[in-house]
């Protein structure tokens, strides 16, 4: 058995086995980097920490990522694939469009609650960090291209007024991200539901001049 220092004092014990799937062992590396990431900055993460806070050894880390950025940039790249999964109504054109907005950011939403504090770490490090900044613009430039695709759509549809297409996409984009980091980006969490309110009165106004109760 190994003890660990966690925040509070206490010890979490990790029997070490030497047997692990690479799945399994993925798995241990990125839950640990997860609970680093709940309340801690990214440039803080060590390998030696992270490993800690699995039942690996310190080595085995590198033979699953290279770096500490291949293993952030990994957890990012699993959070933007279920967003856009979960944003899919919208964004695919399902359903009324109203609602299927509504559908789209209550699953970006939930997404953000469950995995913030990655979110949060990625992009705070971005300005001092040319790797994660980089990752960072091609992140939201994607979603900004989903984006304006769908309201281009809409606005030949005559669903939505005829505006600049892009710079709304990136307000918006730009907005709930501030919303989204400000709100789950710690340990404690904020309220998903008053959230997903507020971000579906605002793209509705802006999108479609309607007001939602």
């Amino acid at each position: 058995m190994e003890s660990v220092n966690t925040k509070n004092g206490r010890h979490r014990k990790f029997r070490r086995s030497k047997r692990h799937t690479p799945d399994e062992a993925r798995r241990a590396i990125k839950d640990s980097a997860r609970r680093f990431l709940l309340d801690r900055p990214f440039r803080d993460l060590t390998v030696a920490e992270l490993m800690a806070g699995t039942p690996l050894s310190r080595p085995a880390f590198y033979q699953y990522f290279k770096d500490l950025h291949h293993l952030i940039l990994s957890l990012l790249e699993e959070i933007e694939t279920v967003m856009h999964q979960t944003a899919n109504p919208w964004l695919a054109g399902e359903g009324e469009p109203i609602a299927a907005l509504r559908e789209s950011l209550r699953g970006v939403v939930e997404t953000c609650f469950a995995h913030g504090p990655v979110i949060r770490a990625v992009s705070e490090a971005a300005p001092l960090d040319d790797k994660l900044e980089r990752a960072w613009n091609e992140f939201m430039g994607r979603w900004d291209d989903a984006v304006e695709a769908r309201i281009l759509v809409q606005q030949e549809e005559g669903l939505i007024p005829a505006f600049d297409a892009r710079r709304m996409a990136v307000a918006l984009n730009r907005m709930d991200a501030a919303v989204m980091i400000a709100e789950f980006g710690k340990h404690s969490k904020g309220n998903a539901v008053e959230v997903l309110a507020t971000e579906h009165r605002i793209w509705v106004g802006a999108l479609y001049g309607v007001q939602v109760p």
